[in-house]
């Protein structure tokens, strides 16, 4: 299913409907108590359909017999959600999900280094704050905001100095309302993206900032990056697993088709960091594809596929990674991200001193290439 749909779900840990599941594998043996099923189920799900054992150097039939004989008739649920979580925990994709809905959930999550200096919602909020501030000291304009809510985050901010443009984006899906028509939801972002971009008439190079973006819809992340283009360009590649391991659909080609009669062709600077992720990964192995852009920050989440979500016999929602995406050049990021060309890390203790280090360090990139 399409990533903003699932990602609208983890995030209200709600139930996903009949239309939204795919099918599990049931096992055979019908004589098994629930406990027990659930698990057959998780695992040979996992077993038909997830796409990355190798790259994530997992032994599945191992984790099997580690793992099954801990489930019999009497274990509990939370013995159960607990079995299951330690299961997927090695795979360290963010696209593994256990949800007990309305509950708790589990996320197979990576170790973040943004996260570990910014881990809360205060924390955050102190690093946007350092944002703005190093757009100030830089003759950027007061940032203003467009685009419909979610969670109180417009779906842009931006502004401007004399020579440099910025825009920031927080997520891949325009609105609530519009996320599960992804055709939709991407022309509604793409004119209001339109309108923005009549803000930076004149600019010589353009900022945009990725950074935690939480993803959405790939179809998004075409329709921003076609501003970018006076010509169709290949952006990713993509293919679905059908069968054994490394058995796979034909590759899927993705096109980045121009959106706009004045595409921006001049410089274009994203900004990027580990949770940069899933559509928001997209976006910028896209963006890299264009002859302008240059990516500073850290490489982007590494989490690239449409989550395949399935449900437990006891209800439980499930995702996982069935699909493979290669950048314009042929390599797949998965786990690894999409890589920036150059590296710089913001940390807590400059962001409490109201600096931005990456931002920063892509304002001197740009004035630096201006002198070249």
């Amino acid at each position: 299913m399409r990533k903003a749909s699932f990602l609208l779900l983890l995030l209200s840990w709600a139930t996903l409907t009949v239309a939204q599941q795919n099918p599990a594998s049931t096992p055979t043996d019908t004589m098994l108590s629930m406990p027990e099923k659930c698990f057959e189920t998780f695992w040979q799900t996992f077993e038909d359909h997830y796409a990355f054992f190798r790259l994530r150097n997992i032994d599945w039939q191992a984790s099997y017999k580690q793992y099954r004989p801990r489930i019999t008739a009497t274990t509990s649920d939370d013995s159960l959600f607990s079995v299951l979580s330690q299961l997927v925990a090695p795979f360290q994709d963010d696209h593994i999900n256990l949800i007990i809905p309305g509950k708790r959930q589990y996320k197979a999550r990576k170790p973040s280094t943004f996260l570990a200096d910014f881990p809360d919602k205060e924390a955050k909020a102190l690093f946007w704050k350092a944002t703005d501030a190093t757009l100030e000291r830089n003759g950027f304009q007061p940032v203003k905001t467009s685009g419909p809510l979610f969670r109180n985050t417009p779906l842009f901010s931006y502004t401007r100095s004399k020579n440099y443009g910025y825009i920031r984006t927080g997520r891949c899906f325009a609105s609530e309302d519009t996320s599960d028509d992804a055709p939709q939801d991407a022309s509604l972002a793409g004119t209001i993206l339109d309108s923005v971009l009549r803000q930076m008439d004149g600019v010589q190079a353009l900022l945009v900032d990725a950074r935690m973006n939480i993803g959405g819809n790939d179809e998004f992340s075409y329709a921003f990056a076609g501003r970018f283009t006076s010509k169709k360009v290949l952006g990713h590649s993509k293919q679905t697993r059908k069968g054994g391991y490394e058995d796979f659909t034909p590759l899927e080609k993705w096109y980045i088709q121009p959106e706009s009669k004045k595409p921006f062709t001049r410089p274009v600077i994203v900004l990027t960091n580990d949770q940069t992720a899933s559509a928001g990964d997209v976006l910028a192995m896209i963006l890299k594809a264009l002859p302008q852009t240059t990516l500073i920050g850290e490489n982007t989440r590494g989490i690239y596929s449409d989550m395949y979500g399935f449900e437990l016999p006891n209800q439980w929602q499930i995702s996982l990674s069935n699909q493979r995406y290669y950048a314009a050049n042929g390599v797949c990021y998965e786990g690894k991200g999409t890589p920036v060309d150059v590296v710089v890390k913001n940390t807590r203790k400059e962001a409490e001193q109201m600096q931005d280090t990456v931002l920063s360090a892509a304002l001197a990139h740009l004035k630096q290439s201006k002198t070249k």
